[in-house]
């Protein structure tokens, strides 16, 4: 598997996957994402310093995206995926962000509503524990 940073050209599979019913499910926003308001989204994520959006690949096939916010003020990011629907339960998340966390080699974070459980799995594979749950919401770190 290989993380290659996006390019513009991937916005409609990642519009694809974003809009997808279980992925909106697993949302902090659930609502379907316009085409439009998308590409000026990923144009935004290409510029912003702060922003790594990468599309994971396993034998030349695009299998699902991961971000990493940077949050300079307590040096960390946060990360979130999706994986794509068609390849999901096929443990491609946990290889994914456990490529993706060893790169990064600070702190990660993430935010998996309650309920989520391929992606409990999925933080608790890479070395992220349970810190506490506000509002249906589970935060875990590596820290």
């Amino acid at each position: 598997m290989i993380l290659r940073k996006v390019t513009f050209e991937d916005w409609k599979i990642l519009l694809e996957w974003r809009n997808n019913l279980e992925t909106r499910k697993n949302s902090h926003n659930m609502g379907l994402v316009e085409e439009e308001n998308h590409k000026k989204w990923l144009n935004s994520i290409i510029v912003n310093e702060n922003r790594q959006l990468f599309v994971a690949f396993n034998n030349e096939i695009p299998v699902g995206t991961v971000r990493a916010d940077f949050d300079k003020q307590n040096n960390e990011y946060e990360l979130s995926w999706t994986i794509a629907p068609d390849l999901r339960v096929k443990r491609i998340g946990k290889k994914m962000i456990k490529l993706l966390a060893d790169k990064l080699r600070l702190k990660i974070r993430v935010e998996i509503k309650n309920g989520n459980i391929a992606s409990i799995k999925i933080a608790e594979y890479t070395g992220m524990i349970f810190k506490k749950e506000e509002n249906g919401v589970l935060h875990y770190s590596n820290y």
